[in-house]
């Protein structure tokens, strides 16, 4: 893996939020299937129904997502415990609030745009208190769109006041990452965590 930007004309660098910085929805189908006594596989294609882009764009409450959840897949388990388990799922990813506090001690502007819950970011906000890292924020919920459509690359750019071909945006799906590209940022594809984490710094601070 190697990452290829041209590193003297980043000032701005957008992340990610689940998957990138913490621990999202990735491992809650491994805590649910014992439960359920159903397969991964089969938990995690229960967790991404059409209600799942709704709750992103703030169309439905949490409570909603998981009810419609348990409906769909005739699931038999309560609302409360799906809510426990994947707020037990969220945990900071080793190594990344450091390289973000080292890229800011560094000077480069911060950016953080995530499809995301209202609900879950008011939880992991308090838990963590990453969001001050950032100069600024956007949530898929704020705007009732998620990635990878363009409007959501361009707001953040215009939060930032940054140029697209002066940031460097870091996502764990290439969807995300090569819409980006489309619209002229630099990229990075997040994915084995400690290797990312190490490429990042070696390319921006060495």
């Amino acid at each position: 893996m190697s990452i290829l930007v041209n590193k003297d004309m980043i000032k701005t660098i957008i992340f990610d939020l689940a998957e990138v910085y913490l621990m999202g929805l990735v491992g809650v189908e491994e805590k649910l299937a014992p439960i359920l006594k159903i397969s991964i596989k089969s938990a995690e294609r229960g967790l991404h129904i059409k209600e799942l882009t709704d709750l992103f764009e703030g169309k439905v409450s949490e409570n909603e997502y998981w009810r419609k959840v348990i409906k769909v897949n005739k699931w038999n388990i309560k609302v409360n415990q799906l809510k426990r388990i994947v707020r037990d799922n969220f945990q900071e990813i080793h190594g990344v609030r450091e390289t973000i506090e080292r890229l800011r001690r560094k000077g480069f502007k911060l950016g953080l745009l995530s499809d995301h819950s209202k609900e879950w970011i008011d939880y992991c906000e308090k838990k963590f208190d990453f969001h001050k890292l950032f100069n600024s924020i956007l949530y898929s919920f704020e705007v009732s769109v998620c990635k990878p459509n363009k409007k959501v690359y361009q707001l953040i750019l215009d939060r930032l006041n940054a140029k697209p071909k002066e940031c460097l945006f870091i996502d764990d799906f290439p969807e995300y990452t090569a819409a980006a590209k489309n619209l002229g940022f630099q990229t990075v594809h997040f994915t084995d965590s400690e290797e990312s984490v190490k490429l990042i710094r070696k390319t921006l601070y060495g």
